[in-house]
């Protein structure tokens, strides 16, 4: 017969404390892996001051001088709400702090279709006469602080996603697409009045920005030396420019090559490897009648075929139902061509031969974009980088071919600190 489980089992004996923590190595100690995070080598201490009627909000914490307040993920609402004296403290009902967040959605067109998501929907009784606690002073403070940390995700039905930044965009054409990210703090103040209760609203919109960098920095050398040292720091896609039947000419292997990490910050620069492969009069061919765009400023007049990369954004919207796609284009890259030439090299010559033509570039998105990617459920937006090529209509050796890579923009840039 066995034992009984509980005199099996060792005593317990409750453990020790953890040591405090400190987030710099003591004496004795080393840091073996560190997560660096973006923040300011300054604290902001400015104040953001919002005032309408007898009220004041004064938000803490904000950059000096900004026309409107922000705030990251995690974000700590803090700050203040000042009754001015010309209102009677004791006509005062309640003094309630609001934070709310919404997405606006707007499908134009045939099926046209509305929907308003909240993402943040939180209020807060700073102060009631109707309140039963003593620890509660039965007269209204003039000023009254308060502090609160934005949520990092919101519920849209039984999905769970990460706030959405603050974001407008508007396209037109059939359909068309409309869709807005808000955010705004309403402080409400109630009084008794004569004959009804009023209310006085200071309404102060901010931007939620969320920050996001890569998890690890682009490739700084050059695709050639990196390429056969480090080959798993490139990622590689291909395709095949076929070539149209009549010319009799063989297809091209197009390959394109960019940082594994395919996860960028909006202002890195992003380098990018093409190459094409196959017989050199195929390659012959494309090269003479190829050009890139941008233009040059001397295209030749024998092209008919054009070459570019470009940076797609793409933001899904869908309501009630009907989905919607719309792309736009967000940065155009470089190419610059690099040897051995078909056109100079006197050794390629055979026809027949297979040989590699090789382009490099780099591509950055346009100044004027703000926000990376997101989905939020019913709104999301992805980024692609796309490789083209264009023939003239009716013209051309070549079909036309369209590749699109997956990638990552986000916030920041990748630093080692």
């Amino acid at each position: 017969m066995s034992e009984p489980l509980d005199q099996q089992l060792p005593s317990y004996s409750p453990s020790r404390s953890p040591p405090s923590y400190s987030p710099h190595s003591r004496d004795g100690e080393e840091t073996l892996a560190q997560t660096c995070r973006f923040h300011s080598s300054s604290h902001a201490t400015g104040t953001f001051t919002k005032h309408h009627g007898d009220v004041t909000v004064v938000l803490s914490e904000q950059d000096e001088d900004v026309d409107v307040p922000s705030y990251g993920r995690h974000g700590l609402l803090a700050g203040s709400i000042i009754l001015d004296s010309s209102l009677k403290i004791e006509d005062i009902v309640a003094v309630v702090l609001k934070v709310e967040g919404r997405i606006k959605l707007n499908i134009s067109g045939a099926n046209a279709a509305s929907k308003t998501v909240k993402t943040v929907d939180e209020q807060y009784e700073l102060w009631s006469c109707q309140t039963p606690n003593s620890s509660i002073s039965s007269t209204c403070p003039r000023l009254i602080p308060f502090s609160t940390i934005l949520p990092p995700t919101f519920k849209d039905g039984n999905h769970e996603y990460p706030l959405p930044p603050s974001y407008e965009v508007n396209f037109t054409g059939i359909p068309g697409l409309y869709a807005k990210c808000t955010y705004a703090i309403r402080a409400i103040v109630k009084t008794h009045g004569s004959f009804w209760d009023h209310k006085q609203t200071v309404s102060t919109p901010f931007i939620y920005r969320p920050r996001k960098r890569p998890p690890q920095p682009t490739v700084a050398s050059e695709f050639f030396s990196s390429i056969k040292v480090s080959p798993e720091e490139w990622f590689q896609t291909t395709s095949v420019l076929q070539a149209r039947p009549s010319t009799k000419l063989e297809s091209i292997n197009v390959s394109i090559f960019l940082p594994a990490v395919r996860s960028f910050g909006l202002r890195d620069t992003i380098p990018y490897h093409i190459q094409l492969t196959g017989p050199i009069s195929s390659l012959k061919k494309f090269y003479s009648c190829v050009q890139y765009e941008p233009e040059p400023s001397s295209p030749r007049s024998q092209s008919t075929l054009t070459m570019s990369v470009s940076l797609c954004r793409q933001v899904r919207v869908e309501v009630k139902g009907q989905a919607v796609w719309k792309s736009s284009i967000i940065g155009s890259g470089t190419l610059t061509a690099l040897p051995p030439s078909v056109e100079l090299d006197p050794r390629l010559s055979h026809s027949a031969h297979e040989m590699a033509l090789d382009w490099e570039g780099e591509i950055r998105c346009r100044d004027d974009i703000r926000v990376g990617h997101f989905d939020a459920g019913k709104i999301a937006m992805s980024d692609f980088l796309v490789f083209s090529v264009v023939p003239k209509p009716t013209m051309g050796a070549f079909n036309s071919l369209r590749m699109i890579v997956p990638i990552l923009l986000v916030t920041d840039t990748w630093v080692e600190h």
